[in-house]
């Protein structure tokens, strides 16, 4: 066998590197050109990562959290945390980047890590929950050390969405951190408008890779037809959150190209603090109203397949069973239960209406209308309140609505424990209906602990079965819709994270 020097193949190795990097630069449109227009439906009211409208400050490149996810929610990425081991069942330890800067130059160590924990549990609502009874300490200068109450195996894919931040900053500065906020990511805003615009620009002292984009514009624009329009003229390059209306005419034209993302099953939520929809019986007579046919076969068509509890078909830890729609017995279930059809064909029990409002937005907007003519059928009354899907999150949080359409949706994931306490833990903050089972809270506190695979898939699809039998939620469907459009310029998508702006992105030559 012949030898190679390893001088000669390292050789190779840089003459081939620099014949890739010049045919990659070839392919990027000059420096000037390297701007991302974005439109979408989602929008930060708040840079600071605990506020509930700190909108896609994590997918446009502005905060970090320790690690990401990959696409099919099986595995994670390096972010903050360069390495991580549970070198005990209770006990996670996490080396960081070594280099790594927030925007104002202090070091993101342990320490501040720490720090950003810390906060996020004391002051950020939608974390408590995700990291409750977890305490974090530094260790070393980029060790940190994580101990969870009970063996959580997952636990750092609840840390996704936690973006870490400067909390001594925000300390310094008070309510306008909200505004001035020192993140670590490799955008940095040079423009900011709550809600409407952000412009940013790549962050200098960044550790890692550097984007190859050299502006990111995001506006936001609430009406689907809108973006399309944007994205057809040329004045945008990615709409975020394209709609049923526009997937038709997006396919059609050979302007866009449209990023795999994974499935999600699409719910409507019902507040148990109305005391009509404490009944099982009720919510079910609400779920047989529901025209699933309809909705997969025709409103969502062709994007939507038929749900099967949480998770969306297939998955291993997904279960069999659909929820039936069925009038008929909807009707004789409601005249069980004493409500009787009035003069316009609306139920009445003791004088009472039987009318609900529907808080929807957006994308749901078009299921909802289908969902109110739906259940008139059945004589339930409904009131949509139609809302930016920004302001959704704080109408959830605060309890002020009797049924949603609100995509906290199921899909894949290597957190299963984390995901299913979030929507039917009793005591779990995002479990918006309040919600409660004895037996459900018992099986999800099992599944934390538990370390076998099949077992944890096995407790997952019990939890979802005792889930269904109580009708705590109503499944509408499986979507394979197209989440993100963008034009046929834009190059670089990460295929694990194609919801973000990520520093690989890049706009193509002509």
């Amino acid at each position: 066998m012949g030898y190679v020097p390893r001088a000669a193949i390292a050789a190779l190795v840089v003459a081939c590197t620099g014949l890739m990097s010049a045919a990659f630069a070839a392919d990027m449109a000059a420096a000037d050109e390297q701007v991302l227009r974005l439109v979408t439906a989602n929008m930060p009211r708040s840079l600071d990562p605990i506020n509930i409208d700190a909108q896609r400050i994590i997918n446009n490149g502005f905060a970090e959290p320790l690690v990401h996810a990959s696409l099919d929610g099986a595995s994670l990425i390096p972010a903050l945390a360069k390495s991580w081991a549970m070198v005990e069942p209770t006990i996670w330890r996490i080396e960081l980047q070594p280099n790594a800067k927030f925007w104002s130059g202090a070091a993101v160590d342990a320490a501040a890590v720490q720090a950003s924990f810390e906060r996020h549990q004391a002051k950020n609502t939608r974390a408590g929950s995700l990291l409750k009874g977890a305490t974090f300490k530094a260790v070393g200068p980029t060790t940190l050390e994580i101990r969870t109450q009970a063996a959580d195996p997952a636990f750092l894919f609840k840390t996704v969405t936690i973006g870490i931040h400067n909390a001594a900053k925000a300390d310094e500065l008070g309510d306008k951190y909200a505004m001035e906020a020192d993140l670590s990511g490799y955008f940095k805003p040079t423009q900011f408008v709550p809600g409407e615009l952000v412009v940013a620009q790549p962050f200098d002292g960044y550790w890692g890779e550097k984007p190859k984009l050299k502006r990111l514009e995001a506006r936001f624009v609430v009406d689907p037809q809108t973006r399309y329009l944007a994205l057809q003229s040329g004045e945008a390059d990615m709409d975020a959150n394209v709609q049923f209306e526009q997937r038709r005419s997006y396919i059609r034209s050979k302007k866009f190209q449209f990023p795999a993302v994974n499935q999600t099953n699409w719910n409507i939520w019902m507040n148990y603090r109305n005391p009509l929809l404490q009944d099982a019986k009720l919510r079910e007579a609400l779920s047989l109203g529901v025209d699933r046919k309809e909705i997969v076969d025709g409103v969502m068509a062709p994007f939507a397949t038929y749900s099967t509890g949480h998770f969306p078909a297939g998955l291993p830890y997904a279960i069999k069973t659909r929820q039936a729609s069925d009038v008929e017995k909807a009707n004789v279930l409601l005249d069980q239960l004493g409500w009787k059809p009035g003069a316009d064909g609306i139920r009445v029990k003791d004088g009472k209406r039987l009318e609900f409002s529907v808080l929807t937005y957006g994308w749901w907007q078009t299921v909802a209308i289908a969902l109110e003519a739906q259940w008139r059928k059945i004589g339930v009354a409904t009131k949509l309140q139609v809302v930016e899907p920004t302001a959704s999150n704080q109408i959830m949080l605060d309890g002020a609505f009797d049924i949603a359409t609100y995509c906290s949706c199921g899909a894949a994931t290597g957190d299963l424990h984390g995901q299913l306490a979030s929507f039917y833990r009793s005591d779990a903050v995002q479990n918006w209906q309040k919600y409660a089972n004895p037996q459900v809270d018992a099986l999800i506190d099992q599944l934390r602990t538990e370390l076998e695979p099949e077992k944890r898939f096995e407790l997952s699809r019990q939890i979802q079965d005792r889930v269904m039998q109580d009708h705590a939620l109503l499944y509408v469907a499986n979507s394979e819709l197209i989440a993100i459009a963008q034009g046929v310029k834009v190059g670089g998508v990460d295929p694990e994270r194609p919801r973000d702006i990520t520093p690989s992105m890049f706009i193509k030559a002509e």
